[in-house]
């Protein structure tokens, strides 16, 4: 019996401070200016688990007090499963998520590059890591053509696909081998426009997605609900580690909505 409380000790620093790092990288993404629903329900859950397996004597405390009444009851249990199911949720989806980054695309494959945001200063963090994943992969592959794709937002200063092509032509690789595709505001519209391009030039219609990996998954799945031809894989962004974990979170909601209503 011994040895098995000294185990769960043990199992409760751990995840704790599992717990305490990742809601230090949610926090640290909102002082980035990046707040959604990724970072919120993140943080959420990452101080749920630092109350019930870190401060293990006031948590049962508390769990005492709300046991003795049939609405107290009801709270516990039920910020308990609802924390439990959603956890168990995330590690689902986020391993699917991992096997999705790791599906190498075939040799020569036409590279689609989903673009991001555009700031007055140039191409944001996130798009600046697409734009260079995009040069090593086409550098890689010489026989390889890029389309680049993204349309341009009330707020920024020309089109995303515009920036990453001038990014591109300026790190050395040919002209001829990119493609612009400037009116795609969404992903499924990225893929849809890029596929356009990809017949209407007789390009490679084996797919090479260039975007951050938590994207991955759900530009996958978005390939097969337009049943594209060809084989997809991916080319993953250096993506800024800070921003993972609040955008890894954001795809557990976004995937579910991709699949059952879109």
């Amino acid at each position: 019996m011994e040895k098995e409380n000294k185990a769960f000790k043990i199992f409760r620093v751990i995840i704790t401070l599992i717990a305490i790092v990742f809601l230090l990288l949610f926090v640290s993404g909102a002082l980035w200016g990046i707040v959604n629903i990724g970072n919120l329900v993140g943080g959420l859950l990452c101080v749920w688990l630092i109350f019930v397996f870190g401060t293990r004597n006031k948590y049962k405390s508390l769990k005492e007090k709300l046991k003795k009444n049939i609405f107290g009851k009801i709270v516990l249990y039920g910020i308990n499963f609802c924390f439990t199911a959603l956890l168990c949720y995330g590690l689902i989806v986020t391993g699917l998520m991992t096997f999705a980054c790791i599906q190498q695309p075939k040799q020569n494959a036409t590279a689609i590059v989903l673009g991001a945001q555009v700031t007055e200063n140039g191409p944001s963090m996130m798009l600046t890591g697409r734009i260079n994943s995009a040069v090593r992969y086409l550098q890689e592959n010489p026989d390889a053509k890029a389309v680049l794709t993204g349309g341009q937002g009330s707020n920024e200063p020309m089109s995303e696909a515009q920036a990453m092509y001038n990014c591109i032509v300026e790190a050395g690789i040919s002209p001829d081998r990119l493609y612009i595709e400037d009116k795609a505001v969404n992903t499924g519209e990225n893929i849809a426009f890029s596929e356009e391009i990809i017949k209407a030039n007789g390009l490679n219609e084996n797919k090479a997605i260039v975007t951050d990996g938590f994207h991955q998954l759900r530009a996958q799945i978005i390939t097969k609900q337009q049943g594209l031809s060809g084989s997809v894989g991916s080319v993953n962004a250096d993506t800024f580690p800070i921003f993972i974990p609040t955008f890894a979170v954001r795809e557990w909601f976004a995937l579910p909505n991709q699949v059952l209503f879109r």
